[in-house]
């Protein structure tokens, strides 16, 4: 599964970093990728391993919020 997170605070490259850094090592993550102009991050995932709440905790916890 594919899904898109807005994350408006990501503004640079140490912010796509952190971010995809924290995401590539969790179980069921195929890829993340941040997108610091679109200030997106996608990713892919096995939705039977992690769900999208507990992605989106991932990033929050770097310090970026995730829009709704």
């Amino acid at each position: 599964m594919q899904e898109r997170f807005e994350v408006p605070d990501v503004s640079c490259e140490h912010c796509k970093s952190a971010i995809e850094g924290a995401l590539r090592p969790l179980a069921g993550v195929q890829s993340a990728l941040v997108d610091v102009d679109g200030k997106t991050t996608i990713v892919d995932y096995d939705e039977n391993v992690i769900d999208r709440g507990a992605i989106a905790a991932v990033i929050e916890e770097e310090g970026y919020p995730v829009s709704t």
